[in-house]
């Protein structure tokens, strides 16, 4: 078995990804502004009704998570490439905690106005800060935060194969397919609680992504061979299956969700089309990592990298403020329509504000600390292996292989 790194295709930014990111965190906004029964009750009346034709598309607005957990996969695989476990915890240390401690203070000193919104305790605010709350039994602070503790349960299980050696091809595989696995046997043998905190529910999205990237660099490992070898067309022909089945996986998965999306919103949520919005989503991702996917022009690079930038606080901080605006503008005749608008624009504004005046001065200064106090020693910084074994491949300057992986985080 061999660790290579990355081709120069992996290793380039994809603008369109980031534009995914924000229209999954937009897509969850209008979702709870104008499909969720709380929404119903800011607003006064039924949300089918009053945004019948906005609704018959919102509706759907769940699948954006399951979109953000595929994204995910794919991402965070790719941000750990050439990265040890102290500089992959730095990274995502500094990437995700700056904006969500920014965001639950300034969703308490709402509350400390606001009698409408989720009153916490204070203990409960700051076991809220911890990015896991619900280890704790805190109430959330707001009702996006419990994707948090996914993703982390998604981070930690990386982590663990970084301790084990070299984030390989193999293990990356492994875990595209055993986690699933794991998570519906402990369910089959009854035992539904074990199953929820491996999450079940979820595992699989995280492991189309994984998927998708191996595949991804599989192909672009293949095409850079001058003479193609076995090696590499076994490879892509594994992740085909794996992705084959992972997406029959999925489709029962998406199936249950939207039966049950149609009991909480109380209208129709077909299960067929929202299969056939994950696949347009998985499509969508898998185009947006192609090579002519990146964006040469740097102004619509700049807003692609805006975008992704703002996506993150947005998905945070727009439930209790952007309801908070419903309520108020509700009460005072306002148009719907206008009130959305509103508050939208509110939960924009926020987000711009939290990315620029915490997160980006934060997470770099952030990202170091973590790193150093994990790895004290400069010289156990050495670059690890990326993921790839099978095939025969040359390897790349080191510094590609850095540049890629902060490109990727």
């Amino acid at each position: 078995m061999t660790s290579t790194p990355q081709t120069t295709q992996t290793a380039q930014r994809k603008h369109l990804l980031d534009v995914l990111r924000f229209g999954a965190a937009f897509a969850v906004v209008v979702y709870h502004f104008t499909a969720t029964p709380t929404a119903s009750q800011y607003w006064g009346t039924d949300v089918s009704t009053l945004f019948e034709g906005l609704n018959q598309v919102s509706r759907y607005g769940w699948l954006a998570v399951e979109a953000f957990f595929v994204i995910s996969g794919l991402a965070i695989l790719w941000s750990g490439q050439g990265r040890t476990l102290a500089q992959f915890t730095g990274s995502r240390v500094g990437r995700l905690y700056p904006a969500l401690w920014a965001c639950v203070l300034a969703t308490a000193v709402l509350q400390a106005f606001w009698s409408g919104g989720r009153e916490l305790s204070l203990g409960d605010t700051l076991l809220n800060l911890t990015m896991a709350p619900d280890l704790f039994g805190a109430e959330l602070s707001q009702v996006v935060y419990w994707t948090l503790l996914v993703e982390l349960k998604f981070y930690v299980l990386v982590g663990l194969l970084m301790l084990l050696g070299p984030l390989t091809r193999a293990r990356a595989l492994t875990l595209a397919l055993a986690w699933p696995a794991a998570g519906m046997l402990v369910r089959g043998f009854g035992y539904p609680e074990v199953a929820e905190h491996l999450v079940v529910r979820h595992s699989v999205y995280f492991g189309i992504g994984m998927v998708l990237f191996l595949l991804w660099q599989d192909l672009a490992a293949h095409r850079d061979q001058v003479v193609p070898d076995g090696g590499t067309r076994r490879a892509v022909v594994v992740d085909l299956a794996a992705l084959a089945l992972l997406l029959g996986l999925s489709v029962d998965r998406v199936m249950t969700s939207a039966d049950q999306a149609s009991s909480l919103q109380g209208v129709p949520v077909h299960a067929g089309v929202a299969v056939l919005v994950l696949f347009a989503v998985v499509g969508a991702v898998w185009l947006a990592v192609q090579p002519w996917a990146t964006v040469r022009n740097r102004y619509l690079a700049g807003l692609c990298l805006l975008a992704g930038a703002l996506t993150y606080p947005l998905y945070l901080v727009h439930t209790q403020f952007g309801w908070a605006v419903t309520e108020v503008l509700a009460e005072r005749g306002v148009g719907a329509r206008t009130a959305l608008v509103a508050a939208t624009a509110v939960s924009l504004l926020l987000a711009a504000a939290i990315y620029y005046a915490v997160e980006k001065p934060c997470s770099a200064p952030l990202r170091r600390a973590v790193t150093r106090a994990l790895a004290p020693d400069p010289s156990r910084r050495a670059l690890a292996p990326a993921v790839h074994d099978g095939g025969t491949h040359h390897a790349r300057e080191a510094i590609a292989q850095v540049q890629q992986s902060r490109v990727a985080a």
